[in-house]
């Protein structure tokens, strides 16, 4: 029942969400406001309507109304229009205008000067492409001219005039979106309560009875990953800034559940491991808006100002916290349902998988036509640098050397299926499927290195006649301070790694759990 209800409650908070933010755009002010003419100003241009949007692969007709100032009939005024990213709106027409006075007769006179004032409208054809922003400028190379909108650029001191309007290209919401966002919201809802439902709180309360370790990697979590995150997405130049705001989302989530999969397979600490991913999806309540709250305000450029929504952030935190939350009290006040959960998940997690890698592929394949190079760049230098920093602290601070590979691992992987759904139903539209494209790059780079060692060591593994539990435990024992023992001094054979021998089986049947249902 419980479980039931969350999976509700979330899907219709991401009901609710996702039609709220792609119902109506965000509204622009200021943009395109006419004033009356003055004795400087010879052109003015203003659209109507003032803003606008388009849908992608679309097509709009866009009308301007000018007013030019004439002495004579031979004027006329040459106008150059053109957008500033064809992958995003383009001229479906010849971008060249002849605004010329031959209708003197039926302008009015201007207030100011012995001249005549002429108004008319001419229109341009659009065709949309990606999402995002663009600006659509028109340039004129006639002398003593000024423009009328607030957005534009005006007049250089070569008398060149410059308008320029704002473009936004946005996603329409289709039916098939949202099922890919709810299959996606089961996937972590069911994984978390089954990470919940395998957790053994005893083996977590063994780890940190000697907290060293752990504290390490709640430093490299939350400390470093976001750090490292902000640093990449400065080095690396984004040609929108709400990619980068999604690379840094992916920075300061927490641990992800494939993590303990492969520090399992790299002969690390498995308890280690289970510890660190309970704590920082626990404590990204709290991190996570913090950093948000600090460099996530740094993400924006002259067509974008992106205003972060921490109580949509929150409500996404809570809601893939929660589960976890429902699967460990579940685990101890209802054993068997638990057991029934863990059988269930698996063929639901199998399901959904294959829904995201299908219906989601096809439904966004956008996002990979947003893929630059710089953009799988980032995706690598992050959970790459990540695992680098977090494997020469832990060496620094003396750990052993399959607890140097676990806080490596753990510092590396994060959950990026909650930095998509975070960017996604926190921002507005085009920021948020913009934003999007960070956590998918970096999804598809992070396991890449660990998969290629995960094969070799396997395969060293075998010729060499060990298993990993004997890679994992041995005969020697390790505390959380790096400190070795020999079997007899701490408890005899029946302590592997700082824990006893039937936590740390505890453990691998948690990785057990995970492989069958992640």
């Amino acid at each position: 029942m419980a479980v039931l209800v969350v999976s509700v409650l979330v899907v219709v908070q991401l009901l609710h969400v996702s039609f709220g933010q792609n119902g109506s755009p965000p509204q622009n002010t200021g943009d395109g406001a006419a004033v009356n003419i003055t004795d400087g100003a010879d052109l003015m241009i203003f659209p109507d309507p003032v803003p606008f949007y388009m849908f992608m692969y679309h097509s709009k007709v866009v009308n301007f109304s000018y007013s030019i100032v004439c002495d004579s009939y031979d004027s006329y005024y040459d106008l150059h229009v053109f957008t500033e990213m064809p992958k995003v709106a383009f001229l479906s027409q010849p971008g060249t205008f002849k605004l010329t006075c031959e209708d003197m007769e039926e302008g009015s006179p201007h207030p100011h000067r012995n001249a005549t004032v002429v108004s008319g409208t001419f229109n341009i054809s659009l065709q949309s492409d990606l999402i995002g922003r663009t600006w659509l400028y028109i340039d004129s190379l006639s002398v003593n001219v000024t423009s009328v909108s607030n957005s534009t650029d005006g007049v250089d001191n070569h008398g060149h005039f410059r308008f320029r309007q704002m473009i936004t290209v946005i996603r329409p919401l289709r039916f098939l979106d949202t099922v890919v966002q709810i299959v996606a919201y089961v996937f972590i809802v069911t994984s978390t309560i089954g990470m919940g439902c395998s957790t053994n709180l005893d083996v977590v309360k063994e780890v940190l009875r000697r907290p060293f370790a752990p504290i390490i990697g709640f430093v490299c979590q939350y400390l470093c990953m976001p750090l490292i995150a902000f640093t990449v997405t400065k080095i690396v130049k984004f040609e929108n800034p709400a990619v980068g705001l999604g690379i840094f989302a992916c920075g300061i989530c927490p641990g992800g559940g494939p993590s303990n999969i492969y520090t399992y397979l790299l002969g690390g600490d498995l308890s280690l491991s289970v510890t660190m991913t309970t704590i920082s999806t626990v404590a990204a309540l709290g991190m996570v808006p913090l950093w948000m709250f600090t460099l996530g305000k740094q993400f924006h450029d002259d067509k974008m100002q992106v205003n972060i929504p921490y109580l949509n952030i929150l409500q996404t935190l809570a809601s893939v916290i929660l589960p976890l939350l429902v699967g460990i009290f579940i685990k101890y006040k209802f054993q068997k349902v638990a057991a029934m959960i863990l059988k269930v998940i698996k063929p639901v997690t199998l399901v959904t998988v294959a829904l995201l890698l299908g219906v989601g592929i096809y439904a966004n394949l956008y996002i990979f036509r947003l893929f630059k190079p710089v953009t799988l760049l980032a995706g690598c230098m992050l959970p790459y640098v990540g695992y680098i920093i977090g494997g020469i602290i832990a060496f620094i601070f003396r750990q052993p050397w399959y607890r140097v590979k676990t806080i490596a691992i753990e510092t590396g992987i994060q959950n990026v299926m909650v930095a998509y759904l975070m960017v996604l139903m926190a921002l507005p539209p085009p920021d948020g499927d913009l934003a999007a494209v960070g956590p998918a790059a970096s999804g598809c780079m992070t396991p890449l290195p660990l998969f290629a060692l995960a094969i070799g060591y396997t395969i060293y593994l075998k010729c060499s006649n060990q298993s990993y539990a004997k890679v994992q435990g041995g005969d020697t024992e390790v505390d959380a301070n790096g400190n070795t023992g020999t079997e007899g001094k701490k408890g005899g054979k029946g302590e592997e790694n700082g824990v006893t021998a039937d936590g740390l089986t505890t453990g691998n049947s948690q990785v057990v759990d995970k492989l069958s249902t992640v």
